[in-house]
This record gives structure tokens, C-alpha cells and sequence, in this order.
């Protein structure tokens, strides 16, 4: 009997798959609660914006001048705004254009600060010295300042991509171009490390050049902390676009936005409107927190100390 369960023993470890990597950080971000609530809150939300128009029998544009100022009820759950519009609907397409934004204003970034780290840790010398300068100077300047003086210079811009939507494309080059510092350092600070270990060694006596030990080499190396600082990226940059549209320097009206939302609303707030700040202030707070728990739950999932 010993003999068989032992023989079943050693099989059974014999034809189990060995787990990888990814089935490791999985099972730890699995169990990171807090990711999984910020996964399935972000998932609504972002399903919401997708099939919104199957959800809403309303048009964001449709008005109805009878129904303004409705508070929520069950033909509009989130009321309507001043010129009789379904709020749930413009929240809900408002996301749609808040996310992009987020997203597309990250990735430019990201691809700015990888480029301009990979480049100062790599060569290091004059270089590192005049690009880390570059990233100094980017960081002591007031972001919302710059963020106001670029949108405001945007507006004299003739570029159709830039102007569609509203100013969209422009906002995602302004924060993108705004947002590269933070990835900058730490892509650098990998690099500088990484740049000394065998493996790089091993690649230059085999004669890679250096683009190749660069990006075939050492950036893969750097995808995992580039990977969070992206995560929270996307709500910094969807925060911005909610201030610099609520100081009216955004995506501009019709087109929806949480941040031209709140715009919108203050002076109903002190009429005791309070569903059209309060719904798109939620869907912004819940969007960030979201976010954030996720980039905490990739974080500790991806550390390399709890993979062994």
C-alpha cells in the first residue's frame, strides 16, 4: 500500500506542468484583493463606455427641453443636464473620451521616456548628462501651468488629427509630452544596472551591436517596472485631462468629457442639481482608484522576490 501511494506520488510529480513566470504573478495578483475589486470595477466601466449606445436609447446630443434639470429617476438613472440631456448616456461617452485620452496620453509618454532612458543609461557620459538635465528641467517647471500655456497654443494649430473630437488628439500630445519624466528615470536606473551583467557582456563579445543589445537585450529586462509606472500613468494622465478640462482649456463642448461635465455643473450645484457634478465626479474617482489598486496588485505580482 506504501509502495503504490508512493509510486502515485512520484507520478503525479512526474506529469505536473512545471508553473511559469506569468502562471506565478497570476496567482499573486489573483490574490490581491484589492486589484481584483480595482479589475472588475474598471472592467464595468470600461464596458459601459464601449456598449454604451446599446444601454441608452439616448443620443449624448438629444435635448429635451421639458425634461431639464430631471433628477434621476428610472427613465434617466443619473438625471438629465441643463439642456435636458440623459446624463448616464454623456457620462458613459464622456468615459469613452476620458479613457482614450488616459490611454493614448501614456503610451506616448511611455514610448518618449523609454527612448530617452534606454539612451542616457545606455551611453551614459555627456549623453546621460544632458538628457537626465533635459528630464531635471521638465520636472522643476509647474505642470498645470505648462499644461494650460500648450493647450492654449494647440487652438492656433490647423491640424485635423489634433482638432478631431473636440482637441482630443492634441490634449493625448500635450499630457504625452508632459508625462515621460517619471518613466525616464526609472528606465535609466534600470539600464545602469543592467548594462554591467554578464548576459550584456556575453552579447557585445558575440558582436551585437549596441541597437540590438539594447533592445532585444536589456529593454526586455525593464518591461516589468515600466509596466506599473504605465499603470498609474494612465490615471495621472486621466486626472489631468479631467482639471485641464474643467478649467475649460480641455476637449472642448459638445463633445463630453468628465472634466467639461464638472465645468458645467458648478453653478447648478448651488441650485441643488447635485447629480450632474456628483455622477461625473464618482465615475472619475472609482476610474483612478481603480487604476491605482491595479498598478499595487501588478506591482507586488511582478516582484521578482516573490516569484522564487
Amino acid at each position: 500500500m506504501t509502495t503504490t501511494s508512493a509510486s502515485l506520488s512520484t507520478s503525479d510529480l512526474r506529469s505536473a506542468k512545471p508553473r511559469t513566470l506569468r502562471d506565478i504573478a497570476w496567482q499573486q495578483f489573483r490574490h490581491h484583493q484589492m486589484a481584483m475589486f480595482g479589475s472588475a470595477i474598471l472592467g464595468i466601466l470600461i464596458l459601459g463606455t464601449i456598449f454604451v449606445s446599446v444601454l441608452s436609447p439616448y443620443s449624448p446630443t438629444d435635448s429635451s427641453l421639458r425634461e431639464r434639470r430631471d433628477p434621476p429617476s428610472l427613465i434617466h438613472p443619473m438625471g438629465t443636464d441643463t439642456l435636458g440631456r440623459d446624463l448616464m448616456t454623456r457620462v458613459f461617452y464622456g468615459g469613452r473620451i476620458s479613457l482614450t485620452i488616459g490611454l493614448g496620453a501614456t503610451l506616448v509618454g511611455v514610448l518618449i521616456g523609454v527612448f530617452i532612458g534606454a539612451m542616457a543609461g545606455f551611453y551614459g557620459g555627456k549623453t546621460d548628462e544632458i538628457l537626465m538635465r533635459l528630464t531635471d528641467l521638465f520636472l522643476s517647471l509647474p505642470r498645470i501651468f505648462l499644461l494650460i500655456i500648450m493647450a492654449i497654443l494647440l487652438r492656433e494649430v490647423d491640424v485635423p488629427i489634433l482638432k478631431a473630437n473636440g482637441d482630443m488628439g492634441g490634449i493625448i500630445l500635450i499630457l504625452g509630452l508632459l508625462s515621460w519624466t517619471s518613466v525616464a528615470r526609472l528606465v535609466r536606473g534600470q539600464f545602469l544596472s543592467l548594462k554591467e551583467k554578464e548576459f550584456v557582456e556575453s552579447a557585445r563579445a558575440v558582436g551585437d551591436t549596441n541597437a540590438r543589445i539594447i533592445f532585444r537585450h536589456i529593454l526586455p529586462n525593464t518591461a516589468t517596472p515600466v509596466i506599473v509606472a504605465a499603470t498609474l500613468l494612465v490615471a495621472r494622465n486621466i486626472i489631468s485631462e479631467s482639471g485641464l478640462s474643467f478649467l475649460g482649456f480641455g476637449v472642448q463642448p459638445p463633445t463630453p468629457t468628465w472634466g467639461n461635465m464638472l465645468n458645467a455643473a458648478q453653478d447648478e450645484m448651488r441650485k441643488g442639481n447635485w447629480w450632474m457634478a456628483f455622477f461625473p465626479g464618482l465615475m472619475i474617482f472609482l476610474t483612478v482608484i481603480s487604476i491605482n489598486y491595479i498598478g499595487d496588485g501588478l506591482r507586488d505580482a511582478l516582484d521578482p522576490r516573490k516569484m522564487r
